[in-house]
């Protein structure tokens, strides 16, 4: 049902000779349904006694503004301009401010339009909202404003520098830091904090160091905020003792402070230093938000410190900050990735309000404990509710679907994820490549690859994952190649999808020419992963006693995966008993629970008929207690 201020309304937009009647009648109508929802305006008779002019008009649209009330301030410009009163740009700063809370993009190009209609694009104040608006959405509308306007001040310009950063555009924020010096226009503490980010984002530290410099020069330094953007800057450019000192000269630390250097500690795999930090932050009184609690959680899990965990899920219940469910939804995965599944769970069902976030996280957790019919049970009960799924949700399931070998199931969720309009989602496009891959269907999953317009690493990363998992060495290699020809950069992932395609297909040469040029052409490190691949990639071509040299070798401790390689190739190549017997003992001594190594073991002493060693290693299970997990199909059941 219409409202009659809106009848009313649209009358008063029909007729062309508007008498003060009809105009008092529409104020009337305006105000009464202003008055009833918000009971702003007190005394009705003032407020239509006071003359309407522009500077009246302006101060009570700004004071809407100033009140949080958006919504109020832009109908009551849309009554000013029914008495076709002519606002100033006073008015047209107030209105852009209300538009931009309200996020009105559309109503923001009106106002465009009537910027420019009035003559107001010159107005520096003016410019410089519209910018800072529009950064949202738009850089090259900003950029239009910014060169349009003639005469720029220090306001302009920083807003203009912190637009660019805000859309990743940090080469042309140097350019304009830079160009506002050269016209004379000397930064000041909020430029300072515009530019920093931009040197913190593309690891510039040698002009964040100059940025420092120049602000002690000033005499910015002093500022909190200025300080905690050169230990964000410190800290993103790897110099993480440089960010400490900063942060200990920050006289009055804010909230903002102590997450910013938590999280530095984190991005520099300092994880006890953030317990530190976190530790140092409550005896200084602060309390812990949502943002500092979440990446609390994150350096627990980086450490691998499950009692610490433990104690620190008490602080939680004991502070009641459980009661966010970004915060329960952190620590079920913090206990899932310490193994813990049923402790996860348990963090789960005791969420009051699960969000699709929670539903997505706990979907995904069963799904890499390799309990794909959870997941899919979880997803049942997701959907009871009015939480929809999203992209995550989707590449849960799809990884669900591609552990049990459900392709009729993987398919559906893809017409669910297609009809969702997610597929054009680079994670879920990479899940639905490694499905098909793994379901032997290459071609599929190379058609969905074809079809992605701008391909991330993720994407490249799963091709060339998906060509060695069907034994297509050469076209993994390919792929790898087309990828660096494209000008995309490999990480760690990608070298282990080459690595592990080299692996599989016995490609040892070019497996020794990538892992070589990680270090020497990449400046990449080689991580466990790549060890575990080079050491399946020499021990599948029967040399055992090489692979065995080359874990010695090894410059960090081998895990669990090194030894599991090397075990399997002795299984696989009937290798040396004495090699295998060296690797079963450092497997058990690094997971004593796991009965396979002990199985292999025992099936290699079968093959070369030494029964009593087979009777010894079966008694001394039995004697431990452990018991052998049963098998289950990979295949879904028809």
């Amino acid at each position: 049902m219409r409202s009659p201020f809106r009848n009313a309304y649209k009358v008063f937009e029909e007729i062309t000779q508007r008498n003060v009647f009809i105009r008092n009648s529409a104020y009337s109508l305006y105000y009464r349904s202003m008055f009833n929802t918000y009971a702003y305006y007190e005394d009705p008779v003032e407020f239509h006694g006071e003359k309407d002019n522009v500077i009246s008009w302006t101060s009570k649209i700004s004071s809407l503004v100033k009140q949080n009330q958006s919504e109020l301030a832009v109908g009551l410009f849309k009554m000013m301009l029914m008495t076709e009163q002519r606002p100033n740009h006073v008015t047209v700063l107030s209105v852009i401010r209300a538009i931009s809370g309200l996020g009105l993009e559309d109503m923001m190009r009106v106002i465009c339009g009537s910027v420019i209609k009035l003559g107001f694009e010159s107005e520096v104040s003016v410019a410089t909202a519209l910018i800072g608006f529009y950064s949202d959405y738009d850089m090259g509308i900003v950029w239009k404003i910014f060169n349009q306007t003639p005469i720029k001040d220090l306001v302009l310009w920083s807003a203009m520098v912190s637009a660019c950063v805000k859309s990743g555009q940090y080469g042309e924020a140097f350019e304009i830091f830079r160009a506002m010096q050269y016209d004379g226009v000397e930064p000041n503490h909020v430029s300072i904090v515009s530019i920093l980010p931009a040197c913190a984002n593309v690891g510039a530290l040698l002009f964040g160091k100059e940025i420092h410099g120049f602000s002690i020069k000033k005499m910015f330094h002093p500022l909190t905020n200025v300080h905690n953007s050169l230990v964000d800057m410190y800290a993103k450019c790897r110099n993480f003792k440089a960010s400490m000192l900063v942060f200990d000269q920050i006289l009055e630390k804010d909230l903002i402070s102590w997450t910013t250097i938590i999280r530095g500690c984190i991005e520099n795999d300092c994880p006890r230093e953030a317990f530190k930090a976190f530790s140092r932050m409550q005896f200084s009184c602060f309390g812990a938000d949502e943002t500092i609690v979440q990446d609390m959680i994150v350096a627990i899990i980086q450490a691998d410190e499950h009692k610490f965990g433990i104690a620190f899920h008490g602080f939680l219940l004991k502070n009641g900050l459980l009661a966010f469910v970004s915060i329960g939804t952190a620590l079920l995965q913090m206990y899932a990735k310490f193994g813990e599944l049923e402790s996860a769970i348990i963090v789960f069902d005791q969420l009051d309000k699960k969000d699709y976030i929670s539903w997505s996280a706990m979907i995904s957790v069963h799904a890499h404990s390799r309990h794909p019919y959870n997941a899919l049970e979880t997803f049942k009960q997701m959907q009871s509710t009015d939480e929809r799924p999203n992209e995550i949700t989707f590449v849960s399931l799809l990884q669900a679907c591609s552990l049990i070998g459900a392709q009729e199931l993987g398919e559906s969720i893809q017409a669910h994820a297609t009809k969702a309009g997610y597929l054009s989602n680079a994670f879920l496009s990479s899940a639905l490549i490694d499905l098909y891959c793994k379901f032997g269907r290459i071609n599929q999953g190379r058609a969905i690859f074809n079809e992605i317009p701008t391909k991330d690493l993720v994407c490249w990363s799963s091709m060339i994952n998906g060509y060695g998992l069907n034994g297509c060495g050469d076209e993994a290699l390919e792929t790898f190649s087309n990828m660096l020809a494209c000008g995309v950069k490999p990480n760690e992932v990608v070298f282990i999808s080459v690595l592990s395609a080299c692996s599989h297909c016995g490609l040892e040469h070019e497996g020794w020419s990538c892992f070589s040029s990680m270090e020497q052409k990449y400046g990449i490190i080689p991580k466990l992963p790549h060890y575990a691949c080079m050491v399946d990639l020499i021990s599948r071509r029967g040399n055992i006693e090489g692979a065995l040299q080359f874990v010695n070798k090894m410059p960090m401790e081998p895990d669990k995966r090194i030894w599991g390689a090397l075990l399997a190739g002795c299984r696989s190549t009937h290798g040396s008993i004495e090699i295998a017997e060296l690797v079963a003992e450092r497997l058990i001594g690094l997971d004593p629970q796991n009965t396979s190594y002990y199985v292999i073991l025992s099936n290699l002493y079968a093959e070369q008929g030494r029964w009593g060693d087979v009777e010894r290693l079966r008694k001394l299970v039995d004697e431990k207690g452990l018991k052998k997990e049963m098998g289950y199909s990979m295949i879904e059941a028809q």
